[in-house]
């Protein structure tokens, strides 16, 4: 019996993956579905999308609303500016009439009148060159060494003034008179003046009460030529040269009534009184007194 020839190259198990393969492709053709529509080619890209007219009138509309809101703050804007400058106008022109009224000398009859500014070679805004210093040496003004204060102040004064004011310095109280002046009378300052008024503030003392409306009085029936009563003290005004108080409406009326030729009163409240109680009768009472006359008021 002859023997079967074997087929080279092929054998069992290459058989075997040919048809494992085969079936795996049959299987995989009747399990799938096939697509009944055609599948829809894929679009050409057409840029951008378009926007719908209505779309493009609402930005219009909007661009439109701001381009309003705009301008009204620009007007706004002008509108304030225009307002500012009117403003800076109206300001440098009070100045500027300010500044002339006060080289003209007009409006300081007024009661109400406040300096507006100290001449350079005195320090203080008078009204005019004739000055009366009226210096309360009352026991108080021992305090604090307030007599001392007020004698090298007004001393470092005097001492800068020209020699065409004239003065006086009225002292108060002094025994057995509530005043003391030391000449009665108006005197220009030239040097052997100056040195008398030095002298006379170097022998003052603090002794006794404060007699303000006796020493006003005198004031105003000594001097008929005076423009400015300078009035320097640090208490309530009292009845003569005794410890009981007077009456402070009383004096700044009776002043108000003295006060024809208009002389321009100013006050130097002395001590620290003046810094700390606002309230204090002797507070109110030389800054009233001042306010009354157009004159100014400084406590130190």
């Amino acid at each position: 019996m002859r023997k079967r020839k074997e087929i080279p190259g092929l054998n069992i198990a290459l058989l075997d993956i040919l048809t494992g393969a085969l079936g795996a492709v049959i299987i995989l053709f009747v399990t799938v579905p096939k697509s009944t529509e055609k599948a829809t080619p894929v679009e050409k890209s057409r840029g951008p999308v378009s926007v719908e007219q209505e779309d493009v009138s609402k930005l219009y509309d909007k661009i439109k609303s701001r381009e309003e809101v705009v301008k009204k703050l620009q007007f706004k804007i002008e509108e304030i500016q225009n307002k500012s400058l009117q403003k800076d106008r109206e300001y440098s022109e009070k100045i500027a009439k300010l500044n002339e009224e006060l080289k003209k000398g007009s409006g300081k009859k007024d009661p109400s009148y406040r300096g507006q500014g100290l001449p350079v070679d005195v320090g203080f805004d008078f009204k005019g060159k004739k000055i009366v210093f009226i210096i309360d040496v009352s026991g108080s003004m021992n305090r604090e060494n307030r007599i001392g204060q007020v004698k090298a102040g007004l001393k470092m004064l005097i001492t800068s003034m020209p020699a065409d004011y004239e003065l006086d310095v009225v002292s108060f109280p002094n025994h057995p008179k509530p005043y003391k002046a030391l000449w009665g009378s108006m005197r220009s300052l030239d040097e052997f003046n100056k040195n008398n008024v030095y002298n006379y503030l170097l022998n003052l003392s603090a002794i006794g009460f404060t007699p303000t409306a006796k020493v006003l009085e005198y004031a105003f029936n000594q001097y008929p030529e005076a423009t400015d009563f300078v009035l320097l003290s640090d208490g309530t005004p009292t009845k003569g040269n005794t410890k009981v108080p007077d009456n402070i409406s009383e004096i700044l009326l009776n002043t108000q009534a003295r006060n024809k030729r208009e002389v321009r009163i100013s006050s130097i409240g002395v001590g620290s009184s003046f810094l700390n109680d606002k309230d204090s009768s002797a507070y109110v009472f030389l800054q009233e007194l001042a306010r009354d006359h157009g004159g100014f008021f400084v406590g130190f």
